[in-house]
């Protein structure tokens, strides 16, 4: 458990940097570029995010897990990094040639094609990056992988503002972009190296663990590929049926949606390549608390930041975005319902990845995505964002509903009915209270921000510690501490 908790405590570091340099990423954005350059900039960021989800063929999910498994024996492990970068160049090779082909025979629309071409020079060297990563996270050496990518967020970040900003607009953007890729793979190699003796791989090891690496990424590919889209066609059928203006609104509305998953998603991080070691050595009951304590904790965090950006979803897109972007509000509050319940899904799908249960979750995903583009299809053209936050919502529902099925299936304990009764009442109990005191004090948008998240905060932790769903024995160790040196 320490070792898991020390993972999630590295991953979580990261996330919350990164989603600190995203939130002052977006607004300076959204103010350097045109409402229509932004979402030119979304629909075609969620195009190409396809594209390097499609080149890195689940070899980072599929590193992470194998390296975990092996991490024991030095040789192998270095053996199964080689296969990996050399499969990761094929696969990137590969799509790169498809995309140059798609270029020359016009299948991309001309208001696309500038910014492609400039796109696909990171695709090999985004595939290196993900390895790098992935071996990292495999070695239990997760605090390297997001400093990496920090690293690059901050190069793109800087760059893409420098360049929007003396006139380059998305295509300075899209620049910065595919250079940071660049940049950090090769760093990022090179940082590796101190920890595996990693070289060219050898046909030997490409015999042991080439079809191992690239069947387990076949699946997540099927499984990430139908998240992605998941993720991204409701962006592209906004684009598709209602254009750029209402494209950056529903962009507006989804980013911060899915910000509140970066807890479960550190969790997701580190639970895989740790559930595989543990499954390897049968520690089930191990594997079931930490499935239990994942839960609970990303209940916990998805209802803080939730509830607030439900409350207090106007006052934020007219502060992050500006005021032109308040119509996405009520996508927002739409969306966050859907992103609650695939947040919490997102703790128990590498537990059954990690267990033989991947073909199953991929599946539920996939039929999750038939389900979303069905419902944007029939909603967007009559009720436009709105319509997609209902229909991409619902689908994430209904992978959650999946995934609890499956559960009572896989070989772990299903959380009593009586816990989770007593959790979602505590949260309900807090949504309650800070919705009801939203609505009679009224504010400016500004002062709304100043005061209620930390007024949320404080009456978040006073029910949750009163519950004891948070630990007041960290708390009270510190005090301690700081009581005895002050003394």
């Amino acid at each position: 458990m320490g070792s898991l908790l020390r993972s999630i405590l590295s991953i979580f570091s990261g996330k919350v940097i990164g989603i600190l340099i995203s939130l002052v990423f977006t607004p300076i954005l959204v103010r350097v570029i045109s409402q229509e350059q932004y979402g030119l900039y979304a629909s075609v960021l969620a195009g190409f995010s396809i594209v390097t989800l499609l080149s890195k063929g689940g070899l980072f999910d599929a590193t992470r897990k194998i390296v975990a498994e092996h991490t024991d024996n030095q040789p192998e492990v270095s053996s199964i990094i080689s296969t990996s970068l050399l499969l990761s160049v094929i696969y990137g090779l590969l799509v790169t040639s498809l995309v140059l082909l798609s270029l020359h025979l016009r299948i991309i629309p001309s208001r696309y094609r500038l910014y492609v071409w400039v796109l696909t020079g990171a695709i090999l060297f985004t595939n290196v990056f993900e390895i790098v990563r992935g071996a990292f996270y495999g070695l239990q050496r997760e605090s390297i992988g997001e400093a990496l990518k920090i690293v690059r967020q901050l190069v793109y970040t800087v760059g893409a503002l420098v360049l929007a900003y003396i006139g380059y607009d998305v295509l300075g953007v899209f620049g910065a972009y595919a250079l940071s890729f660049t940049l950090l793979s090769i760093v990022g190699a090179v940082v590796l190296a101190r920890y595996s003796s990693f070289g060219l791989p050898r046909r030997d090891g490409i015999a042991t663990y080439g079809w191992e690496i690239a069947s387990f990424g076949g699946y997540q590919l099927v499984g990430g590929l139908s998240a992605m889209l998941l993720y991204r066609t409701d962006i592209l059928l906004v684009e598709f049926f209602k254009g750029g203006t209402f494209t950056a609104l529903y962009q507006s509305a989804i980013t911060p949606a899915e910000m509140i998953w970066f807890v479960p998603s550190a969790i997701q991080l580190a639970f895989l390549q740790h559930t595989a070691s543990l499954w390897t050595s049968n520690k089930i009951d191990e594997i079931n608390e930490n499935l239990q304590t994942g839960i609970k904790y990303a209940v916990l965090s998805l209802t803080l930041f939730g509830v607030g950006l439900v409350v207090l979803a106007e006052p934020f897109l007219t502060a992050y975005f500006g005021p032109e972007y308040t119509d996405a509000a009520t996508t927002l509050q739409v969306l966050v319902f859907g992103t609650f319940f695939f947040g919490i899904t997102r703790v128990a799908v590498p537990v059954f990845q990690a267990t033989g249960w991947v073909r199953h979750t991929e599946l539920i995903t996939f039929g999750a995505l038939v389900l979303n583009i069905i419902l944007n299809i029939i909603l967007i053209p009559q009720y436009g964002i709105i319509g997609a936050g209902i229909g991409t919502g619902l689908s994430y529902v209904t992978i959650f509903v999946g995934n609890v099925t499956l559960w009572k299936y896989s070989p772990f304990d299903v959380v009593s009915l009586r816990w989770a009764a007593k959790l979602a009442m505590t949260q309900g109990v807090f949504a309650a209270l800070f919705l009801g005191t939203v609505r009679l004090v009224d504010l400016s948008p500004w002062i709304s921000l100043l005061v209620f998240p930390s007024f949320g905060l404080v009456l978040f932790l006073g029910i949750n510690i009163m519950a004891g769903y948070v630990p007041t024995q960290p708390a009270q160790l510190y005090l301690r501490r700081v009581t005895k040196y002050l003394s």
